[in-house]
């Protein structure tokens, strides 16, 4: 009797260690749950963040370069396109004994003038100075004048314009770039001549 009345009184006991054990377990099993749970937002969060922040890149950086093909110049947002190259006449005012030329051209050289159109494929700021003339035995020469007004086109709008150099009167051909960056031959043509790049006349295509 006194055996039976122990292994009785012993059950209990050990079914409460079970409930112990049992609840237990299962608090660590919701305390991983949780964890889970506030993981996934997180990763969430990171990754629109990670989204946002390359959509503001991408609005505060630069307009890439469109390529650009022979007779262009590639430009933040768009392109310059050369029309044509004309040696210019001398006018008549600076003829002898016809008056004062206000702009004349010094002794041994002569005047080019570019004609140009730019093509705005975004918003696109230019200035007249970054266009540059690179003559070999001369080096680079920086525009006389230009008839381009204005600095900045908006997108999708062209503007047509000219660019006049001061040259030597022997050079037959020079490389145009804007901005330091990329060149295209530039045939210089004697006096009352022009020259124009082959292909047909119309704006860049889009890369």
């Amino acid at each position: 009797m006194s055996a039976t009345a122990t292994r009785a009184v012993s059950m209990p006991a050990a079914a409460g260690d079970r409930r112990s054990r049992t609840t237990g377990g299962s608090h660590r099993f919701r305390t991983t749950g949780t964890r889970g749970r506030v993981l996934v937002p997180l990763a969430v969060a990171a990754a629109v963040l990670a989204v946002v922040a390359g959509a503001v890149w991408a609005l505060t950086a630069p307009p890439p370069r469109p390529a650009a093909g022979p007779g262009e110049l590639a430009l933040p947002g768009g392109l310059v396109r050369i029309e044509q190259v004309v040696s210019a006449a001398r006018p008549m005012h600076a003829m002898p004994g016809m008056g004062i030329d206000q702009d004349p051209v010094a002794d041994g050289e002569r005047r080019i003038s570019i004609d140009v159109t730019l093509y705005a494929i975004d918003t696109m700021p230019y200035e007249i100075d970054a266009f540059v003339l690179h003559i070999d035995d001369v080096g680079a020469l920086t525009p006389h004048r230009a008839v381009l007004p204005g600095n900045e086109l908006p997108a999708g709008s062209q503007l047509t314009g000219t660019v006049i150099f001061d040259v030597p009167e022997d050079a037959t051909s020079g490389r145009l770039s804007y901005g330091g960056k990329g060149a295209t031959d530039v045939p210089l043509p004697r006096e009352a001549e022009q020259f124009a790049p082959a292909g047909p006349r119309q704006g860049p295509a889009h890369h």
